[in-house]
């Protein structure tokens, strides 16, 4: 059986959980979709047969109908995610929220609220929870493997070309502009899976630091443009790690998102559309350091939990190498690795005073389609069995196991701004 399903915000991510659920799985059936540009409405009519008269430029236009459908898939902008979520949950749709949910505990309890009171189920696309791999950590943990949960540290190391192309220059490089700290919009999927993992337990406490020490003008190289292809000495070019042409034209890896711009989409941008863009409205033509942005470009979150374990996250923009890590500690052995790569556990063999090490295999049920490790099709297979009335798996995104992880992110972005350790959810 199928789910009927309305798309609010046709963007990337959006489309990703509809190429899984349309085209892999085959299960949900897109009735209606909404998007203020008309290329990703093409888009939507063209990939997934959605009529031309139910594609819409304005959601009221879509509310007006009435229930036509059973669940929303909502990939609008961080900002927008309260305004367009609220008024589908009172009509009684099922909804798929882009993370992150909200940026702030009022609005995320008010979210929690109104799906409850119109018994509606809410999910969050914390997708990293069904990479094969953390759902891996999570059975092992279940398990007793490693006894109790002493200490988690992960990291994520933000690759150079990412962190251009999404939180420097591109349209999440400020808070004041996508509602969104850079803790909360990227790696409010690593807070997540840490309360994930130890949720025996409540976060209580978090004190965090960070700076954006590098990607500033006055680290600019000294006479370089404002502009890589217009006013930038080719010779501060050929040094500079961002340079505008080798990042987006001779190289790209997410092509999405650099000609978004351009109203058109990337598949369709010529060389020389690319090129003029740069040169003149482009955002991603800019000088890296120029970009005037505000969001930390390092950051430290410390958490203490009720069970007396802590946490810890490590982000970092510009890495050389884009990876996430983790290490679980536990009273009776530890798990490590990184989910591109392999994942150890250790024990201790008190016959030798040593400890044994073995790779543990994960599954991959889905395989790699759209990014986050596999758990892309894993995120709204389960979201589609939810809906269906389905037990869901041990993944579950529902808006009440994801709360824990969001009131951590804004706890420490106040601990960020006040320099003091914050009690979660006061």
């Amino acid at each position: 059986m199928k789910i009927k399903v309305i798309v609010v915000g046709c963007g990337d991510r959006a489309t990703v959980y509809c190429h899984e659920g349309y085209d892999n799985l085959k299960q949900i059936e897109i009735v209606a979709c909404v998007d203020p540009d008309p290329e990703r409405l093409k888009y939507m009519r063209e990939n997934f047969g959605v009529s031309e008269n139910m594609c819409f430029t304005d959601m009221d236009d879509v509310l007006k109908l009435g229930k036509i459908a059973d669940a929303v898939i909502n990939g609008t902008m961080d900002k927008l995610h309260l305004e367009t979520a609220l008024p589908f949950l009172k009509q009684g749709y099922h909804m798929l929220l882009e993370k992150p949910l909200v940026n702030n505990k009022e609005d995320l309890l008010l979210l929690k609220r109104t799906a409850d009171e119109n018994g509606v189920k809410l999910m969050t696309c914390h997708v990293l929870r069904y990479a094969p791999f953390y759902k891996k950590i999570k059975e092992l943990i279940e398990d007793g493997t490693i006894g109790k949960v002493q200490s988690i540290s992960t990291s994520e190391r933000v690759g150079a070309y990412h962190s251009s192309v999404s939180y420097i220059r591109g349209k999440w490089n400020s808070e004041k502009e996508c509602g969104s700290s850079l803790l909360l919009a990227k790696c409010c999927h690593d807070v997540d899976l840490i309360c994930w993992l130890n949720n025996s337990a409540v976060p209580l406490e978090v004190y965090s630091n960070g700076a954006r020490t590098y990607f500033n003008r006055e680290n600019a190289p000294e006479g370089s443009g404002e502009r890589c292809l217009v006013d930038c000495p080719k010779e501060i070019r050929d040094k500079c790690l961002y340079e505008a042409e080798a990042t987006y034209v001779k190289n790209t890896v997410l092509p999405w998102y650099p000609w978004q711009c351009t109203g058109k989409n990337w598949q369709d941008v010529t060389t020389e559309e690319k090129y003029e863009s740069l040169k003149t409205y482009n955002p991603h033509g800019r000088c890296i350091f120029k970009c005037d942005g505000d969001l930390l470009d390092h950051q430290n979150v410390t958490i203490k939990f009720s069970n007396g374990s802590t946490a810890n996250h490590l982000l970092v923009l510009g890495a050389m190498k884009p990876t996430r890590t983790i290490f679980v500690s536990g009273t009776e052995g530890e798990i490590e690795g990184d989910p591109s790569g392999e994942l150890i556990l250790r024990k201790f063999d008190k016959t030798t005073d040593f400890f044994t090490e073995e790779k543990v295999s994960f599954e991959d049920k889905f395989g790699e389609t759209g990014g986050h490790y596999g758990g892309d099709r894993g995120l709204v297979a389960d979201f589609i069995n939810y809906v269906e009335g389905k037990k869901p798996s041990i993944s579950c995104t529902d808006i009440s196991d994801s709360i824990n992880g969001h009131l951590t992110v804004f706890a420490a972005d106040e601990s960020i701004k006040t320099d003091r350790a914050v009690l979660i959810g006061k």
